[in-house]
């Protein structure tokens, strides 16, 4: 907390922008959800407000394992939240299949990907063998030493590792805002003056997260 009330506040600023806008866009398609009742419109955006409100949940249990040192734990999160961030974009590119959605006929994640030609398929295999399942591969244990040689119960802190891992974070912000904006679109909403705003918060997060000089 003190890293990130001195060293990483502007880092910490931004990342809270970003739930911020989440915010905003979920009740967005939840208004417009409600507005538009059963129509197609109406369910596509009761859909993409729970996959956000969802994606919203896996980005801020992201955010709090890794500011208690548990990174490597974050990544058994960060696979579902790519497999739902990748959901969102198969529905946005065809708004029928919401009703894949409401009877529970969804294809597999992998399908999914491979269907919007997403770019995720190797991280989700790095994820599943490394994260999501408990194994002894060093990928999976490395992190549970201290100077290679010690097991320690409780993680190390590290600023250069932090800093690193919120920009990871911040990254996946940036890709599921966006997304969402996307979504907007597909329905021919207007969303020009509030994406104006995400691009100028988006410069501003690859700004704040540039190397060290």
């Amino acid at each position: 907390m003190n890293w990130l009330n001195n060293e990483l506040k502007p880092k910490s600023q931004v990342l809270q922008e970003g739930f911020e806008y989440l915010g905003i866009l979920i009740e967005l398609f939840e208004t417009i959800g409600e507005n538009e009742g059963e129509t197609e419109t109406g369910q596509f955006c009761g859909i993409c407000g729970v996959t956000l409100a969802k994606l919203s949940h896996f980005l801020l249990g992201c955010y709090s394992l890794i500011l208690d040192g548990l990174a490597q734990e974050a990544g058994a999160l960060l696979r579902p939240l790519i497999e739902s961030y990748e959901l969102l974009v198969y529905i946005r590119q065809d708004k029928a299949r919401v009703s894949q959605v409401l009877e529970e006929k969804l294809p597999r994640a992998g399908i999914i990907g491979k269907s919007i030609s997403g770019d995720y398929q190797d991280l989700r295999e790095y994820l599943n063998d490394s994260a999501s399942h408990f194994g002894y591969k060093k990928d999976s244990v490395r992190h549970l030493l201290r100077g290679n040689t010690k097991l320690q119960p409780i993680p190390d802190h590290s600023l250069k590792v932090l800093r690193t891992n919120l920009q990871l974070l911040n990254a996946f912000q940036i890709f599921v805002v966006f997304e969402a904006v996307n979504c907007l679109s597909a329905i021919g909403f207007d969303a020009n003056a509030l994406a104006d705003k995400i691009k100028k918060w988006r410069d501003t997060c690859v700004k704040t997260f540039s190397p060290e000089k």
